[in-house]
């Protein structure tokens, strides 16, 4: 019995999927190797928290593909794929952890029409794909042809397993796994004072945090313009916001012709320790994420993250969001393209400072019920079937 994480991106180069995966296959209680093409780096460019034997089970295999869709790239590393995977042959069951369905069960079409039975392929949903694949017949070809590749599913969502039903087989088992947290490594409230000194806020001022990749669909602007009708208010509210990426010129703008210097703090990358420092400084996790193209967000790790730490979360309605926060219990779910929406629920935590620390105390209950400890073993029950026909 073999396991394969197959991911074409690895670390340092990751997101949300690939945290979901490290986490969950770092606690799993057999050997994984991971398979990818991102070229080896030197350790110190990998993140801090980041030590486990998975970053030091890596085959990098000479593998590139030019697109999701199908072409001579995707013909070739179908075939390299095979080439790697038929040393084990011999084994009784080669199990394939796949971080996507495209383009990486995609590609292993070549390798589970030769080993057969032996390759069992557990496939990954996100979301954000199968709102790609709708763009173009190849690539819902290909996505359907992948989840019937599959033989057992794990979703990050119910959201997702909805987004995927018109490209699932009938009888396909999917399973549904909320995204964890590594919970008592949030538990840091003894350097609240330290950072929020060094953002120059005052104890009675409300910090709002989003941490996360600087992209439209985020929806930054959004809590910026919001930001200066309650600053007009006279209330005493701050946004931090960590975390870099192609908006950040345009949320600098905002900020500049909002006469918002003084009161929205950029503080770019952040190490995984300054990150969950940052989370225990503010008062309130906002991130109403909003449908931007094919792209949205498909559960949304960082309000789990943010309540590990003791914040109310604001979020979007589309997505996994609404499953990620439970709306009036810790924090509120808001339609992200209605200012006024998204400016009542802020108004109501930071003028309610009762209101927040029963949010704070719910949010810290939901994210204990979801350590990545947890979620791990919760996902190798799930495909314990999987494990009973080898």
């Amino acid at each position: 019995m073999k396991d394969f994480i197959l991911s074409f991106d690895w670390f340092p180069k990751i997101g949300g999927a690939h945290l979901w995966l490290y986490e969950i296959y770092s606690r799993w209680p057999r050997p994984v190797t991971v398979l990818t093409s991102t070229p080896e780096l030197s350790s110190e460019k990998i993140s801090d928290f980041l030590s486990g034997y998975l970053l030091n089970s890596v085959v990098r295999l000479p593998i590139c593909l030019n697109s999701w869709g199908i072409d001579a790239s995707f013909l070739k590393t179908s075939l390299k794929l095979f080439r790697y995977l038929y040393q084990y042959r011999r084994c009784n069951s080669i199990f394939i952890h796949s971080l996507k369905s495209i383009p990486e069960t995609s590609a292993l079409f070549l390798s589970k029409f030769l080993l057969g039975s032996r390759l069992k392929i557990i496939t990954y949903a996100h979301g954000e794909e199968f709102l790609v694949a709708k763009t173009s017949r190849n690539l819902s070809f290909l996505v359907a042809f992948s989840l019937k590749l599959s033989d057992a599913i794990i979703s990050n969502s119910n959201s997702t397993k909805n987004l995927m039903s018109p490209f699932l087989p009938k009888d396909k088992p999917v399973f549904v796994t909320k995204l964890g947290v590594n919970f008592h490594k949030y538990q840091m409230k003894q350097y609240r004072k330290i950072v929020r000194s060094s953002w120059k806020v005052s104890d009675q001022d409300v910090v709002l945090i989003t941490i996360s990749r600087m992209e439209p669909r985020k929806n930054h602007s959004a809590v910026i313009k919001v930001l200066s009708s309650l600053r007009k208010q006279g209330l005493p509210v701050v946004y931090v916001i960590g975390g870099e990426g192609e908006e950040r010129e345009n949320l600098l703008n905002i900020v500049h012709n909002l006469h918002l210097q003084d009161y929205v703090k950029f503080l770019g990358l952040l190490s995984e320790d300054e990150k969950i420092k940052a989370y225990n400084a503010a008062d309130i996790h906002v991130m109403p994420s909003i449908k931007v193209g094919p792209m949205i967000e498909g559960f949304g790790i960082v309000f789990m993250e943010a309540a590990a730490a003791g914040l109310p979360s604001i979020a979007g309605n589309v997505g996994g969001q609404p499953e990620a926060v439970i709306h009036g219990k810790t924090g509120f779910i808001v339609d992200g393209t209605n200012l006024m929406e998204l400016e009542q629920s802020l108004k109501k935590l930071i003028l309610d400072s009762n209101l927040r620390e029963n949010m704070a105390r719910n949010a810290l209950l939901w994210a204990k019920q979801h350590d990545w400890s947890l979620i791990a073993q919760q996902t190798f029950d799930l495909l314990s079937f999987l494990w009973e026909e080898t």
